[in-house]
């Protein structure tokens, strides 16, 4: 499909999840520019729109991957291909490191995202205790930094013997010194104020998370770590989410009496060290059973970015509602990192969305088309590039 931008362009008959409760049969969805103008039933489509007959497909919104590498690892073992981190040896304490510095808009990672139906997602730093800031990606023709910053990103994990108590005493202590930063930066600047635990520029980002500006988004698994964290983002009023969450579901009473959202890989069911000793399929269910808000993410995993939509399927098979599973990879990541706009087919929404010829959260589906700003853009990746030009077109036969 090549689009004119210039004109409208409906797409009639399919099946429409809309991200926001059930599908919609034989629908509608007309895109003037970069924004849908309506979805439904009975939708005028004006004279001279483009239309394009989607019968026996299903469309949903672009999808979103809320903890992300993309842009960021090229190949893993490889250092100089690695970036949004510092060496080991650096200031555990990073928090005006930025995302967009080391995002590469070339990468081979998000052609191959884009087939499997994503259209945004939120790029994160990883190392130290606190990680630095995270930026949202829109994965179109030309990707691009749509956002920065979203969030701050801190660790919590288990390492040598006593670096958990070390990184909450170092946090408490980060978190204070920021809020005595907020209410005395002239005293800071002249040099008048005590020497405090992090540098001039990483203070202004921690205290625009103390202030709530920033929602600061916890990397964390293990239940007992998880009540620290809640009760550390209730002293210091941060707007906190959880990230990993292992064994959130343990503690998920705890979690939605204090509204915060949990992000997890639905995949993760084995316990891969002691952090994550409870670890099972059931989390994303056990979490919306008892009213923590749940959004699905490959947590990372760059190279695995496109299998989000199974990994949700995968969800729906242990026990979460179906339209909740598609919800938490669309519209919730999107709510509860701020992203305004995407996540969602609604009126005034940027035309992020997918045409697939099945069931998303099927295996055996694929995307068909991917609009990323009401734009095709192509699905074509390295890996077919690859199979043109070495792969054979002789007939495999038996041996006689």
């Amino acid at each position: 499909m090549i689009r004119t931008l210039a004109l409208a362009l409906a797409l009639s008959g399919a099946t429409v999840y809309t991200g926001d409760g059930p599908p919609l049969a034989d629908a509608t969805i007309l895109i003037e520019g970069e924004r849908i103008v309506a979805v439904g039933r009975d939708v005028a489509i004006p004279a001279g729109a483009e239309r394009l007959d989607l019968r026996g497909r299903r469309v949903t919104p672009g999808l979103v991957d809320a903890v992300s590498r993309l842009g960021l690892v090229e190949v893993s073992a490889e250092p100089s291909t690695v970036g949004a981190t510092l060496g080991p040896d650096a200031d555990p304490v990073r928090a005006a490191l930025r995302v967009e510095d080391s995002f590469d808009p070339r990468s081979e990672t998000l052609a191959v995202a884009r087939t499997g139906g994503l259209t945004s997602a939120v790029a994160v730093p990883v190392g130290g205790l606190v990680s630095g800031l995270s930026a949202a990606i829109e994965l179109g023709a030309s990707p691009r930094v749509a956002h920065a910053p979203v969030a701050l990103h801190v660790r919590i994990g288990a390492g040598e013997p006593g670096a958990r108590s070390a990184a909450f005493l170092r946090l408490r202590e980060l978190l204070g010194d920021a809020r005595l930063y907020r209410g005395n930066r002239g005293s800071f600047i002249s040099r008048r104020l005590r020497e405090l635990s992090a540098g001039p520029l990483d203070l202004p980002v921690l205290a625009r998370a103390t202030s709530g500006e920033l929602p600061v988004v916890f990397h964390v698994d293990r239940a007992a770590d998880i009540s620290t964290v809640l009760r550390i983002a209730g002293d210091g009023k941060l707007r906190a989410i959880i990230a990993g969450g292992a064994e959130a579901w343990m503690v998920a009473a705890e979690l939605a009496a204090a509204g915060v959202p949990v992000v997890l890989d639905p995949l993760a069911n084995l316990p891969v060290d002691f952090d994550a000793l409870h670890s099972t399929s059931r989390s994303a269910a056990l979490l919306r059973e008892r009213g923590v808000r749940v959004a699905l993410s490959t947590l990372g995993e760059a190279h695995r970015a496109h299998r989000l939509r199974l990994a949700a399927g995968n969800a729906v098979a242990a026990g979460l509602d179906r339209d909740a599973a598609l919800a938490a990879i669309t519209r919730v990541p999107a709510e509860i990192l701020g992203l305004d706009g995407i996540g969602v087919l609604r009126p005034g929404a940027r035309a992020d969305l997918v045409i697939w010829n099945g069931d998303p959260l099927e295996p055996g589906t694929w995307a068909e088309q991917v609009l990323v700003r009401g734009e095709p853009v192509s699905l074509r990746t390295r890996q077919d590039a690859l199979v043109e030009r070495y792969g054979t077109a002789a007939p495999l036969t038996t041996p006689p």
